[in-house]
């Protein structure tokens, strides 16, 4: 097999980054996922650096791609009706993430979809969803974190808010998105029916708050930024060694004690104020101050391994560059070379969920675009050669 959802066939007909990454999680697992594209490659294919200096040809649409193949279709034609009710026939899963009403205007309301193919399943990934006042606002990831509070709890306290350094909120909403899929589809089992998922990028920001929701509610505090602390425990924060910088947590009390031992420092278990967690977090400048002046004398590593020999939670704080050749993510194949038509090997993020017994794995590579029309047209959806090469010639392929 190739993942427990080997022959479950998704029409992906999303661009920017939610609705890929969500088909890209289906294709993970063993899906079938057929990217749909314009002829010049939808938005993610224009975002720099490109692989061999093309445009339309980017690292960004690589990582969300790869897994799937891609096709071309011209929706202002005409006779790509006809492509699409052929696609969702076809399909088990249709994602899209247009602007709420897009669909509608293209003749294919939720309704229409489910005459053609009542089975289907249809993820739609907006900015604030379906319904509601907001629904025809255009939204981005940074919109999200903006409106869904994201923004707000994000940075030091002295500074103005800050965004995630990555596009958190769209990662979030497809993997929101593809728990709805498979939810539904699980129904689909018992009744034999489709659906429709609505998920949003404001509603993800928003369900990442978790805690802060009920705490406001109950005590009107509104959660302020506090950088690299834990805003629950101390010490639990970003410390500068003398070639780099790890990250230690020793909330509790046990962990607490052990750190303390490390640092030679056990007169501080013998201070009341700093006896209990909430105590500690109460004077957590002075403990910061403590750590820090302790971890400066030390080469990053050496800090780490004193500090994993004892038992306590800490990290090195990598980049990029460390990731690709740390040898845990390479023995678990999180990172892995997979083949772009042009340059060859290129490194990506590899299948995360970790399965026993029907794992899923990397089947293709990156695609250009276009690459699997022959294939696609003519085989699965099953046009015959004349038709596809008019479809060609109208420019609709």
């Amino acid at each position: 097999m190739n993942g427990p959802l080997e022959g479950v066939k998704v029409a992906d007909l999303s661009r920017f980054v939610a609705g890929p990454y969500c088909g890209l999680l289906l294709a993970d697992m063993g899906a079938e996922v057929v990217k749909v594209e314009k002829s010049t490659g939808e938005d993610t294919r224009h975002i720099p650096p490109f692989f061999d200096d093309q445009e339309g040809d980017s690292h960004y649409a690589a990582a969300l791609n790869r897994n799937k193949r891609a096709i071309t279709l011209n929706y202002r034609k005409e006779g790509a009706k006809e492509v699409l009710r052929k696609l969702f026939k076809w399909a088990d899963v249709i994602i899209e993430n247009f602007r709420p009403g897009t669909l509608e205007r293209m003749g294919f309301a939720p309704n229409v979809i489910h005459e053609i193919n009542p089975k289907v399943i249809l993820a739609r990934c907006s900015g604030f969803g379906q319904t509601g006042p907001y629904k025809q606002r255009p939204g981005f990831d940074a919109i999200a974190q903006a409106m869904g509070g994201i923004m707000s709890i994000t940075g030091r306290e002295e500074d103005p808010p800050l965004l995630a350094g990555t596009y958190i909120v769209d990662y979030v909403t497809g993997m929101h998105a593809a728990v709805g899929i498979l939810s539904a589809l699980y129904e689909r089992d018992r009744t034999g029916k489709g659906q429709v998922v609505d998920v949003s990028l404001y509603e993800s920001a928003v369900s990442i708050l978790v805690s802060m929701i009920p705490t406001y509610q109950q005590t009107k505090s509104i959660p302020e930024r506090v950088g690299n602390g834990d805003r629950y425990a101390a010490p639990a924060n970003a410390f500068e060694t003398k070639n780099g910088w790890v990250y230690i947590s020793a909330p509790n009390q046990g962990l607490w004690k052990r750190l303390c031992e490390l640092m030679n420092r056990e007169d501080l278990l013998r201070m009341d104020y700093l006896s209990s967690e909430s105590g500690r977090l109460k004077h957590k400048k002075e403990i910061n101050s403590i750590v820090q002046e302790w971890a400066i004398k030390y080469e990053q590593d050496e800090l780490v391994e004193l500090l994993v020999e004892k038992g306590i939670p800490c990290a090195p704080i990598q980049n990029v560059s460390d990731i690709l050749q740390d040898k845990h993510l390479r023995e678990r194949e999180q990172i892995v070379d997979v083949t772009h038509p042009k340059v060859g090997n290129v490194s990506l993020s590899g299948v995360t969920i970790k399965l026993s017994e029907t794992p899923g794995r990397i089947r293709y590579g990156v695609p250009l675009i276009g690459q699997h029309n022959d294939e696609v047209y003519l085989e699965d959806l099953g046009f015959d050669t004349k038709t596809y090469e008019e479809l060609k010639s109208q420019g609709v392929i």
